[in-house]
């Protein structure tokens, strides 16, 4: 990698992520660009912190002095970088996402919540499984479905937790990707995103691609669900997840299905592919001096 950077001809070098050495190798001849992709937030900087912090010291914060620009995909991304003390200038350049042509069902006898990404400490989802040993009783035509690989062995941390707390219809699967996702998102009819810490969550806009409504935390960047009136937008602690829980479990079927719809296409005026291209192309074409300064870049 080192050799083909310094090797290439590019005008621009843009790198995803920070603490890796893909930092450190940059040309001379390339503008520098980095997108932290939520690895500044503040939960996200207490895992690993000694060897971030060593990383910094050696690599990352002189990466950081070269770039001339930084991305984020939201408005609070850009508060976590200023917040770390950066003051390079910032572009607000949304993740885009594919909008499946899926046929939903939503007529079951089960009804599904689902929650689907990393099974990690910081997602949150001991805090979910608690909210939802508060709701399952009452509704007991509905599901939990958490689907995502294993990570640090937590996933026998929550099979404990769930156990402990004897609940019935608590299901854990696999991991699934590509169409495979989008086909078992659309068969659900609520996604639930308790992480303590996201930059963007694409399984977010995932879900409301193919009609699913959400509940997101307030530690993740998803206001626009009471906005756009497809979801939910609460405090990540148990109390207020089984409240939601709650109050979008007790909806009308076709009240979930409307929500869904106008989660649909939120997600087609604000997040398509064609969009963040042209944004990331407008970045490109402002640092090499050949447009003046968008709108979504801020000093």
């Amino acid at each position: 990698m080192k050799r083909y950077i310094l090797a290439s001809n590019s005008d621009i070098l843009h790198t995803h992520g920070l603490w890796m050495f893909p930092n450190f190798y940059r040309s001379s001849n390339a503008t520098f660009v980095i997108s932290p992709h939520g690895m500044l937030a503040e939960g996200a900087l207490k895992f690993s912190s000694k060897k971030k912090k060593i990383f910094d010291l050696m690599f990352q914060r002189s990466a950081f002095a070269d770039a001339k620009l930084l991305f984020a995909t939201a408005e609070s991304e850009l508060e976590d970088i200023r917040n770390y003390g950066l003051k390079t200038p910032i572009a607000i350049i949304p993740n885009g996402v594919n909008i499946p042509n899926i046929k939903k069902n939503n007529h079951k006898k089960i009804k599904t919540v689902i929650s689907l990404g990393r099974i990690h400490p910081k997602k949150g989802l001991d805090t979910l499984i608690k909210a939802w040993s508060r709701v399952e009783l009452i509704f007991n035509n509905w599901q939990l479905k958490i689907v995502g690989p294993d990570e640090v062995g937590h996933k026998k941390e929550l099979e404990i937790l769930t156990k402990k707390l004897n609940l019935q219809r608590v299901v854990f699967e696999p991991p699934v990707y590509g169409s495979d996702k989008d086909i078992l998102l659309s068969k659900c009819n609520l996604f639930v995103l308790s992480s303590k810490s996201e930059n963007f969550a694409l399984t977010v806009a995932e879900s409301l691609a193919v009609e699913v409504p959400v509940i997101a935390t307030k530690n993740t960047p998803w206001s626009g669900l009471d906005k756009h009136r497809c979801g939910w937008w609460v405090e990540g602690t148990e109390g207020k997840l089984a409240e939601a829980l709650k109050v979008a479990l007790s909806l009308p079927e076709k009240e979930l299905i409307d929500m869904g719809q106008r989660g649909k296409k939120w997600m087609k005026k604000d997040f398509s592919w064609e969009l963040t291209c042209q944004k990331t192309i407008k970045s490109y074409t402002w640092l090499t001096n050949m447009s003046e300064r968008p709108n979504f870049i801020h000093m």
